[in-house]
């Protein structure tokens, strides 16, 4: 009898676990400098699907959350937004933020000609979305919500409210908060600053497989893809090979034998691992490959070029199942990684079927 109880209780115990670790939530309230409760303002958790609002007294609440890395944004009319980068473990995490009043920007050249701002609205839209076959699906709902600005061979852009883009091959709508775009034409550079929204859009069944169909042939060979395999330990089965870089230019010369994902990576809990190897990384996503016998090899350092599927990595951060990562300044990627914009990402709550 007594063994049966033991039973009985371990089983409720290890339910109680599962329950208690899947209903993880972040709760707030946001106030201005001079204390008043903001209602309405939009929260949202970065690259995800989840958004509210918040009430009369400024209080937000997100639940049923999984322990991980999350970063929070907070959007008012007539203030700075603000993200915060969390990583949530316990069952509850408060975030009590004071809202600053927003600055007038003044570095930012108002653009008259309509001739001008379609050459403008051209550049941002290659550089900002990409030019993969997902990037030619998309569209920018409402485009005179953003502001253009040029400082020599430097187009500046952002945007006081959501941009909204209907992705049409992966069926979703994004709601995107540009802070900031920079392309500079001079060495081909871009940079953009912003986080982004996602919800479904609604289509037949028909349609809904479709879109199945593409967000898998996204995800195969991301970098969400990637380091998710990484935390599963299960890098070289999913398809990745990952070397040691040896030099800083191009060609890359790189070390003969593969680097394996418990070389890479250390476990700092059930939930999370952090990056233990400091040199630059080159991936390379090809199934068949990876799936061959890698047999150690005496061979020096190798000189090749990047392949279609190749990305470089620097990487210093905690990394969750969904890989997601906590500072989103720790992350450095060039090549195949490095060419996906914003029409080839997911929601971090995207899975595979």
């Amino acid at each position: 009898m007594k063994q049966a109880l033991s039973i009985f209780f371990s089983i409720v115990l290890s339910i109680g676990i599962g329950k208690a670790q899947q209903n993880l939530s972040i709760t707030g309230s946001i106030k201005n400098t001079k204390g008043i409760e903001l209602e309405a303002a939009t929260v949202f958790i970065a690259g995800s699907q989840k958004i509210t609002v918040t009430d009369k007294k400024g209080a937000f609440q997100f639940t049923n959350l999984t322990p991980g890395t999350y970063q929070v944004v907070i959007n008012s009319l007539g203030y700075e937004p603000i993200k915060k980068n969390l990583l949530l473990s316990d069952s509850m995490l408060v975030l009590d933020t004071v809202m600053q009043e927003k600055q007038i920007q003044l570095d930012v050249v108002v653009i008259g000609d309509d001739s001008q701002r379609k050459n403008f609205m051209k550049t941002f839209t290659k550089y900002f979305m990409g030019e993969s076959e997902n990037a030619k699906a998309c569209k920018i709902i409402n485009p005179e919500k953003i502001e253009f600005g040029t400082n020599k061979k430097l187009l500046k852009a952002y945007s006081n409210d959501f941009l909204i883009i209907e992705n049409g091959m992966l069926g979703y709508r994004i709601k995107y908060l540009l802070r900031n775009f920079q392309y500079d034409s001079g060495s081909d550079a871009t940079f953009y600053d912003g986080e982004s929204i996602f919800e479904n859009i609604e289509g037949s069944s028909e349609q809904k497989q479709v879109w199945e169909a593409n967000r898998k042939k996204a995800y195969e060979g991301s970098l969400m893809h990637y380091l998710r395999a990484l935390h599963a330990n299960k890098t070289q089965e999913e398809g990745f090979l990952t070397y040691t870089i040896q030099n800083f230019s191009l060609p890359l010369v790189i070390t003969p034998n593969p680097v394996f994902a418990e070389q890479l990576i250390q476990h700092t809990d059930s939930n999370f691992i952090s990056f233990k190897y400091k040199k630059r990384l080159y991936t390379l996503y090809d199934k068949k490959k990876a799936m061959a016998e890698q047999k150690p090899t005496n061979r020096k350092d190798m000189t090749i070029d990047m392949a279609d599927t190749g990305s470089i990595l620097t990487l210093n951060a905690a990394i969750d199942k969904r890989g997601s990562y906590s500072d989103y300044k720790a992350i450095l990627i060039q090549g195949f990684w490095g060419r996906k914009r914003l029409a080839d990402q997911l929601p971090i709550e995207y899975e595979p079927l």
